[in-house]
């Protein structure tokens, strides 16, 4: 039978990499004129714009008067758009940042006629293991993609992949890569093209993609497919579409896989690049936290109390983080240049998401009924009631006070106060007005808040003063709470778990060790001088409080200056730093906060948590589960045999948190920003967690874990010195131990760590608390009491997200299970009065009849599976 090959003409129009956005959107002004010019005058029949729309949306900002013009296109079929904003990540972006940029794009793509209902990721540095349940929740039911299927699980083009909830798409795996049918239009080797197309494919159908990076179009490619064709009797080459391409193998029989592809097997995977521009990926996991935990809730919650819900924004800050969510962008692999407007957007999203939530906590504040000065204001917004110790800033005229609740004094924590001037500033301090000065504490406060509602705590004036709740000692580097007690001794941090008096020892270390790579990948220098960072000439100090008690390491560890110091065993430069580790009340975490001045070049410096296990397999979450992975990779011996790209070292993608386990105990640390992590260690018992890279190049060739030629630009070096970060960084990790893994458990133990509760205390002594606190408004018109909206009951789910539906007056509250093999009955969700429900798929369209009750049962939840729960009224 004649072999038909499927010639899809397209362009992969990164959002961004070497060059910025700015520079390549000139070429995407002409290109896309001579896009729509071939396709109106059949010079083509079909063209793919890479399936995603911010390329169009800021396209369109433009030109407005071309909107007609591309959606007559898009409806006839010839033009191919969407189904994504941006070509996303999706290894160490949060689920719900997948699914909004696919709202985005979907409905981007509406308004022009309609998106390509195809999962399109051709160049995502490897697959996550949930995009199947992803897609099918918008309606999608085929995938193409590049990178990471590894040869053990499948050799095949085609196939279907599945997760474990049953959902399934039809995958394409163009696997040498998105640019190989350029040589259709360059190369008359017109048997070896087609037998490097045919090589795994399931049949006679082929897929051909004729492309490449911000490429023209290629006028000429009738003519080069005529000519193939003359020269090949037994293939027929055709001008199609991918549409096209799965309708003529949907009969075909096909494997079936599962899992995440992260392989380098076929294709560079870039197994390390997690920690590449580390300050960009703390900024990413901030706002993703605010966004999803914080902002959305609380929108929906002020809209409850008659405040506007203000979409237009929430949209704003998601295209903002979506576009620093493309492949490359979310990497770090780019030039300085491209880098400085990634960081610029984060602050951006930053600022607007930041903004957003002081404005509706004051407005809320502000409007309640018998809102009094020196009210403070918390709110929660996670649909489960909170108990927690928390910190907070009061500004007050009066140096000592009390905290009460309903005439009840409350527990805090007095860490620091400060004195400030409220008058008209002079330039001698003389002259200002000794009757404007007002204090500003820094507490730690424990409260109870209700389920996505808020509380009020009054500042009352203390009468006499107040005991002293900061005992700074400098005796033995100690502190405890109900759980545990910390000790520095000999050297090393020892744990004991006060549950079973078990101690620890040696629980937490520091490594540095050089990095001769690039932007893209971790190396090792050929000549490197790894050791580990000693708290031993540390100054210390112990701050035992009756909530939150602090053992602070301060000093400096040397380090190589550069790879030449290194090679020579030499470390003359200084690093400063500051550890603070923190117990509170009732808490299981161990936070700690580490701050580096990083003054070094070309070196990884990563945490060392020593685990007293044994271990084969490391546990994480992933967008929408959770995933277990071998710690050693079996090809990490015979891999360059095999002909890989890379070596496979086992560094791996995290998002929230790594997990070791026994029968007897479970070990997990959250993190803030940190994506990387590796087990290492006599018989791997030792989670390395990747601090920062700091490199000095977009890519470099031949390096000990990636031989060859460059990642990148293989024909110039491109120098990035900012990603050297030489800079002041923080870090923020918490290790919790208990005796079981529950992965449920532990998504909402992140949040309680990880997720702030949002405050305001009404005063007008400090103007400054934040920088709309300045600006006068009104309060609401009718005064509101505090009420609980809903509240979530299952200890077996997850919580994902609260947010307003796409269409009415409505919200969804989306959940899942973590687990990858047990199906787990839901729970239920409570509201205050009868509610009108309905369970939607992830586009926001109602999939089943709706309901009324007082009481959301959620039903069987299958393993890894996505619910979303409509709430209509």
């Amino acid at each position: 039978m004649k072999k038909k090959v499927h010639v899809i003409h397209h362009t992969h129009w990164d959002f961004e990499w070497y060059f910025t956005n700015n520079e390549s959107f000139v070429q995407l002004t002409y290109h896309l004129d001579e896009v729509m010019t071939a396709l109106e005058e059949n010079k083509i029949d079909q063209y793919l714009l890479d399936g995603q729309m911010s390329i169009l949306d800021e396209y369109l900002q433009s030109f407005p008067e071309q909107k007609k013009r591309l959606r007559k296109l898009v409806t006839e079929g010839k033009l191919k758009i969407g189904p994504w904003y941006t070509q996303t990540d999706e290894l160490i972006v949060r689920g719900e940042s997948i699914v909004r940029n696919l709202q985005l794009g979907m409905e981007l793509a509406e308004e022009l006629g309609g998106a390509m209902k195809i999962g399109y990721l051709p160049d995502s540095f490897g697959q996550s293991k949930d995009m199947p349940k992803i897609y099918n929740g918008f309606g999608i039911d085929q995938t193409v993609f590049w990178r990471g299927v590894p040869n053990d699980v499948t050799t095949k083009r085609e196939f279907y992949w599945q997760t474990e909830d049953g959902s399934q798409v039809l995958a394409s795996n163009i696997k040498n890569g998105y640019f190989v049918g350029v040589g259709l239009i360059y190369t008359d080797e017109y048997q070896e093209l087609i037998e490097t197309i045919g090589e795994g494919a399931t049949g006679n159908e082929l897929v051909l993609p004729v492309g490449g990076d911000q490429r023209y179009v290629d006028f000429n490619l009738r003519e080069r497919i005529q000519q193939y064709n003359q020269a090949l009797p037994e293939v027929e080459l055709v001008e199609s579409s991918y549409e096209d391409f799965f309708e003529a193998i949907k009969e075909t029989d096909l494997p079936t896989v599962e899992g995440e592809f992260i392989s380098s097997s076929v294709s560079k995977i870039h197994r390390s690049i997690y920690s590449s521009r580390y300050d960009h990926k703390y900024l990413n996991d901030k706002i993703e936290r605010r966004m999803i935990y914080q902002l959305e809730p609380l929108m929906v919650m002020a809209e409850s109390y008659g405040i506007p819900y203000k979409k237009g924004i929430l949209d704003r800050i998601w295209k903002l983080l979506n576009k620093n969510q493309a492949h490359d962008s979310a990497g770090g692999c780019n030039s300085d240049k491209t880098n400085q407007i990634i960081l610029d957007r984060f602050v951006e999203a930053d600022q607007l998401s930041y903004s957003l939530v002081d404005y509706l906590t004051r407005k809320i504040a502000e409007s309640r009924a018998a809102a009094a000065n020196d009210d403070l204001v918390i709110f929660n917004t996670v649909p489960w009631p909170v108990k927690k110790v928390m910190h907070c800033e009061l500004s007050t005229t009066y140096e000592q006070f009390t905290i009460e609740k309903d005439g009840q004094s409350i527990p805090y924590d007095l860490i620091e106060t400060k004195k400030e001037y409220a008058g008209s500033i002079r330039r001698l301090e003389k002259d200002q007005n000794p009757e404007q000065y007002y204090f500003i504490h820094k507490i730690a406060l424990e409260v109870e808040l209700p389920s996505l509602s808020f509380e009020t705590y009054q500042v009352v004036e203390a009468q006499s003063s107040l005991p002293e709740t900061d005992q700074t000692q400098a005796g033995k580097p100690l502190i405890e709470n109900d759980y545990y007690q910390l000790f520095f001794e000999a050297g090393q941090l020892s744990l004991i778990t006060k549950l079973d008096n078990h101690q620890y020892e040696n629980i937490l270390t520091f490594e540095d060790s050089g990095d001769e790579g690039d932007t893209y990948d971790y190396s090792p220098p050929y000549e490197d001088d790894q050791y580990l960072l000693s708290l031993a000439d540390a100054d210390f100090q112990v701050n035992e409080r009756p909530l939150l008690s602090e053992l602070k390491f301060t000093g400096t560890w040397d380090v190589a200056k550069d790879l030449t110091e290194r090679k020579n065993k030499q470390r003359s430069q200084s690093v400063d730093y500051e550890l603070v580790l923190s117990l509170k009340k009732g808490s299981r975490q161990l936070e700690c906060h580490l701050a580096i001045d990083n003054t070094a070049c070309d070196h990884r410096m990563r945490v060392l948590i020593n685990t007293p296990h044994q271990n084969e397999f490391s546990y994480t979450d992933t967008p929408f589960g959770t995933i277990k992975r071998e710690v050693e990779d079996r090809h990490i011996t015979d891999w360059q045999e095999l002909g890989w790209r890379e070596e496979p070292t086992a560094i791996f993608p995290m998002l929230s948190y790594v997990n070791s386990h026994n029968e007897a105990t479970s070990w997990t640390v959250f993190t803030k920003g940190m994506k990387e992590y590796q087990f290492v260690g006599e018989a791997f018992g030792t989670m390395a967690l990747t601090l920062f890279r700091s490199v000095g190049f977009l890519g470099r060739p031949d390096l000990l874990r990636r031989p060859g030629v460059a990642s990148g630009n293989e024909f110039k070096y491109i120098a990035t010195p900012d990603s050297q970060l030489q800079k002041k960084m923080t870090f923020k990790f918490a290790l919790q131990l208990e005796q079981t893994y529950c992965p449920a458990k532990l998504a909402k133990d992140y949040l309680n760590y990880a997720l702030s509760c949002p405050f305001y205390q009404l005063q007008e002594m400090n103007r400054f608390t934040s920088t709309l606190k300045y600006f006068v408004s009104n309060p609401l018109p009718e005064k509101l009491v505090s009420r609980e909206q809903l509240t979530l009951v299952s200890e077996k789910l997850v919580f994902s997200s609260l947010a307003k539906s796409k269409e009415g007056a409505g919200f969804e509250l989306r959940v899942f299970n973590p687990s990858t093999h047990e199906a787990v009955e839901g729970g239920y969700i409570l509201g205050p009065t009868e509610m009108s429900y309905t369970f939607a798929d992830l586009k926001g369209t109602p999939i089943l009849p709706v309901e009324k009750n007082d009481k959301i049962t959620i039903g069987t939840v299958k393993p890894g599976e996505i619910k979303t729960i409509q709430i209509v009224n």
